[in-house]
């Protein structure tokens, strides 16, 4: 009977340890995989900001020019791709997408989608990366806009048509 107990004890334990690394697993691969929201429909979308009549705008793909907040006007400058792999496509300059600040930046810009962040559109309006920042504008009509901790306020908040 001893025998068996220090058989079947060690293994319960490594199976106790065993289902707790699964569940780890599980949740975090759980929290990288892409949940769309709203902007997930067929075809571009506009993304207006919950600051008022302000929509993600992409005035211009040369660089060093910032994607900004400017009034809605239903231009291919305002109309974003959401690709199959998470990225902000601008439909005015195909091939180029929205990418998050880096270090050396502190707006987003455009540019080429393969180089490009992944964005996740919340089902609650916010526009995430994968590590978690939101898409934030910074102000009224020609404000930049960069990814930033997310604290829930109207800056951050996306409505998506």
């Amino acid at each position: 009977m001893r025998l068996v107990e220090n058989l079947v004890m060690p293994a319960m334990h490594l199976t106790r340890h065993a289902c707790k690394s699964l569940i780890v697993i599980a949740a975090v691969f759980a929290a990288a995989l892409p949940s769309t929201g709203e902007a997930s429909a067929e075809g571009p979308v506009t993304f207006r900001s919950r600051l008022g009549d302000l929509c993600l705008d992409a005035p211009s793909d040369a660089w060093p020019t910032q994607v900004v907040v400017n009034p809605c006007n239903g231009s291919d400058f305002q109309r974003w791709n959401v690709t199959g792999d998470q990225k902000l496509e601008s439909v005015a300059f195909p091939g180029k997408c929205l990418t998050m600040p880096s270090s050396d930046a502190m707006v987003s810009r455009l540019q080429p989608c393969w180089t490009s962040q992944r964005w996740i559109v919340q089902p609650d309006g916010r526009i995430t990366t994968v590590f978690g920042p939101c898409l934030t504008a910074f102000g009224g009509p020609g404000a930049s806009v960069a990814a930033r901790i997310c604290t829930g306020g109207p800056e951050q908040g996306w409505d998506s048509a």
